[in-house]
């Protein structure tokens, strides 16, 4: 045999050894979507909740910047709308006032010992155009329904989710269920601007009495088809987590002048280059995020994609610049820059002496505002362009608009959340996701280590890009579903027991439901293997072990 044919032979066998570990590494890829049996949810009259949306719609509850350009009329007319509307959840719970326009119900539980839970919404929105030529097919403040939705501002973002809650909770009132865990219903008025007088006053509140939550749900990413990740099938995303939020102020200084006789370099024009230095030199990418994801879509992919997210080491290059090219998996890579507002000049045949650009950025979990801060600055920063935090923040202790703390996956409050979502959404895989816009969730964070973002809508691409935008809606279906889901889960979670709080291993959990095991979990056949063999009777369900995570019941069960 010649050396050369003895090299070839190795070469050859090599070339199987790699091919073999990529197919064995694609093949063994992580696959944690589960089916889930539908679950029959009560029976919700849609159109009467959304007639109460509308209702709520009309409230002109716009948040400015400003707190002082903010009318308070409006959040008093809603705040009566609900005490009308919603007359058990008024006289069961207790109801505080906080700086003047949040709202925070308590529902006491009946075991003071377990950790509370909540349900986060916001009462404010966002101003709307109601110019004819803005092109809404129904006025943003009436509050319509026609043609199978609810129409207006505030429908989905988030009025819709706040009425739902309410409903829900009214609803647990009046057929007499009473919690094991305390129910917080907390309603800030200002998330649109920050959230600073709403939801982090209300967290401070909590802070101040010692409450630690087992597990909060905000307004967050919904079930939705079409996915950039290349999925046919609904995809119901929860957010675990939410990207850092910081904008700096780019201000140039230098000689103004008249017009026709120009510098070499203008405000304007070294504002402009720097914005222009912002955008060609980005954050650096990382697939930590995507790849996560995608563990939990497995086979569901596409097996070229599953290759790749399976062996990054080889495919990595590629599947970064393919991600870049899409505004969503782009910000899900790295942290971005945005330029927002410019402000220049007063005259067209003035130079201005200074120009001002306003810059947003949404942080990577991992970095800090201080590390986004100090890369904008080594960027642009000089004697011409000053890097400023725009509202005064020290970059050191806004922690609240850093990353957040990442949700626990294998927690049972998680686990139930998503076997709930797979059962209400029947087909939908379940993804936990980061969410790169900002929601009230983050102001929670002293006082949650389970903070979740997830609203119980299944939307198509066209109705989410109404959000904050003309014809913002919500389906007459999704309205109903969204009350049935919300009961599901306060009944779920408030009656959730986990073994290591468990004093007493004979006490039933309240409502006693089918488990199935924890995903992620080394026993998940084991375990599945036990109850394919021997389905549990109530009273023994294993309080006594690793937390299960509780199945919804049909109603043939």
């Amino acid at each position: 045999m010649t050396p050369l044919l003895i090299a070839g032979i190795a070469a050859g066998a090599l070339l199987l050894i790699f091919l073999a570990v990529i197919i064995i590494r694609t093949l063994s890829f992580p696959i944690e979507s589960e089916p889930a049996e539908a679950l029959a949810l009560l029976d919700v009259d849609g159109e009467a909740v959304a007639q109460r949306v509308g209702l709520a719609v009309q409230c002109r509850t716009i948040s400015h910047s400003d707190p002082a350009l903010t009318d308070p009329r409006p959040f008093i007319a809603l705040h009566e709308l609900l005490r009308t509307l919603y007359p058990q959840l008024h006289e069961k719970l207790d109801l505080e006032l906080i700086n003047d326009r949040s709202l925070l119900f308590t529902w006491h539980g009946t075991d003071p010992s377990l950790d509370p839970i909540c349900f986060a919404a916001h009462q404010d929105v966002v101003p709307a155009d109601e110019a004819p030529e803005a092109g809404w097919t129904h006025p943003p403040f009436a509050g319509e329904l026609a043609d199978g939705y609810v129409w207006g501002r505030g429908t989905l973002d988030c009025k819709g989710t706040l009425v739902c809650i309410c409903e829900a909770a009214n609803n647990l009132l009046k057929s007499g269920f009473s919690p094991r865990r305390t129910i917080y219903l907390a309603f800030g008025a200002d998330e649109e601007v920050s959230g600073l007088h709403g939801a982090r006053a209300i967290a401070e509140l909590l802070k101040e009495r010692g409450v630690q939550l087992a597990f909060l749900l905000d307004e967050g990413s919904v079930v939705t088809k079409g996915s950039a990740l290349g999925i046919g099938s609904p995809i119901g995303q929860i957010g675990i987590s939410e990207k850092g939020y910081l904008s700096l102020k780019l201000k140039a200084k230098v000689k103004g002048g008249h017009s026709s006789t120009p510098p070499k370099q203008t405000a304007i024009g070294a504002l402009a280059l720097a914005i222009a230095v912002l955008e060609s030199d980005p954050f650096p990418q990382t697939l930590d995020v995507m790849s996560f994801i995608a563990s939990y879509l497995g086979k569901s992919l596409p097996f070229f994609q599953r290759m790749q997210y399976a062996n990054t080491w080889l495919f990595g290059g590629a599947l970064k610049r393919k991600l870049v090219k899409t505004p969503l998996t782009n910000a899900l890579t790295r942290t971005t820059v945005a330029p927002t507002i410019i402000k220049a000049g007063s005259a067209e045949n003035v130079l201005p002496a200074e120009a001002e650009a306003l810059i947003n950025l949404r942080i990577m979990p991992g970095e800090t505002l201080r590390d986004a801060y100090e890369r904008v600055n080594d960027l642009v920063g000089d004697e011409t362009i000053e890097v400023l935090p725009a509202h005064g923040e020290t970059l050191e202790s806004d922690h609240a608009w850093n990353p957040t703390p990442v949700a626990d996956v294998d927690s049972p409050q998680y686990q139930r959340l998503a076997e709930l979502v797979r059962a209400t959404f029947p087909g939908a895989l379940v993804v936990p996701f980061m969410m790169t816009g900002a929601t009230d969730a983050r102001h929670y964070a002293a006082v949650c280590q389970n903070a979740m973002r997830f609203s119980p809508l299944f939307l198509t691409q066209e109705e989410i890009q109404t959000m904050h935008a003309v014809d913002e809606r919500l389906s007459i279906a999704n309205a109903g579903r969204m009350v049935a889901f919300y009961e599901e889960l306060m009944r779920q979670e408030s009656s959730l027991i986990e073994a290591e709080e468990e004093g007493d291993e004979s006490e039933e959990v309240e409502a006693p439901l089918k488990t199935k095991p924890l995903s992620r979990k080394e026993r998940r056949a084991q375990v599945e293997e036990e109850i394919e063999e021997a389905p549990l009777e109530p009273d023994e369900l294993p309080l006594d072990d690793e937390p299960l995570v509780a199945k919804p019941l049909r109603k043939d069960e």
